[in-house]
C-alpha cells in the first residue's frame, strides 16, 4: 500500500493524516476484556455460580459462628492457687515468658527490671501483693499510668500465664533496676 492510499481526504488546519490500523494483537486484547468483563457480570450479578462479595462474607461469617459453637469454652479459673500451680509449671512460664516479651518488655524490658513501667523484679508492688492482683493489673490494665488492659487483646490462658511468670521476677532483682515503687511485699512461693 503506498503513501497516497494510506492518506485519508481530509485536512485540518493544513495537516492530514494517515489511516493507520491499530495491531491486530490490540485489538484481540481489546475483544478479550469485553467479553471477560461479560462473563464475569452474568457469573457474579445476573444469577451464575459465583458468590458476591457480600454472599462470601456471610458465608465465612457462618462458618466462623460454627467453629465458635463447636469449640469448647476456654475458661480458667483464676485463683492464687491456680496461678501457683501455674508457676511451678515450666511449660506455662515459658508461655508467659513469651507473652511478656512480646507485649510487655517495651516498657518492663525484657527482664522486668523497668523502663517507663516499673521494676518487677524487687521486693515491691504498686498494686496489691498478691499474684492474683498481678493477674488484675494485667487483665484490667492501669490506664492513669498508661498500662492497657490486656483482657481484650490476649485469651485468658495467656493472662494467666503472663501473670504467673510476671510473679516468678519478684525477688530476683535485675542489674540495674528501677527504683522501688509501690510497698515492699514478701517473696511469693
Amino acid at each position: 500500500m503506498s503513501d497516497d492510499d494510506r492518506l485519508m481526504h481530509h485536512e485540518y488546519d493544513g495537516i492530514r493524516e494517515y489511516d493507520n490500523p491499530l495491531p491486530f494483537w490490540w485489538k484481540g486484547i481489546f475483544v478479550l476484556c469485553i467479553a471477560h468483563s461479560a462473563a464475569y457480570f452474568y457469573w457474579y450479578h445476573l444469577g451464575g455460580p459465583g458468590l458476591t462479595e457480600e454472599a462470601r462474607y456471610a458465608a465465612e461469617v457462618k462458618e466462623l459462628e460454627a467453629i465458635r459453637a463447636a469449640a469448647p469454652k476456654q475458661e480458667v479459673v483464676v485463683d492464687e492457687a491456680a496461678l501457683a500451680a501455674l508457676a511451678k509449671d515450666a511449660a506455662a512460664i515459658g508461655r508467659g515468658q513469651g507473652v511478656f516479651l512480646k507485649n510487655c518488655a517495651s516498657c518492663h524490658t525484657e527482664n522486668g527490671r523497668g523502663l517507663v513501667g516499673p521494676n518487677l523484679t524487687d521486693q515491691f508492688q504498686i498494686h496489691g501483693q498478691s499474684r492474683l492482683d498481678i493477674y488484675k493489673t494485667i487483665h484490667d490494665g492501669v490506664p492513669d499510668k498508661g498500662m492497657l488492659s490486656w483482657a481484650p487483646l490476649l485469651p485468658p490462658a495467656e493472662l494467666a500465664e503472663v501473670s504467673a511468670f510476671v510473679a516468678t521476677l519478684r525477688g530476683t532483682d535485675a542489674p540495674g533496676g528501677k527504683a522501688a515503687e509501690g510497698r515492699a511485699v514478701d517473696r511469693l512461693r
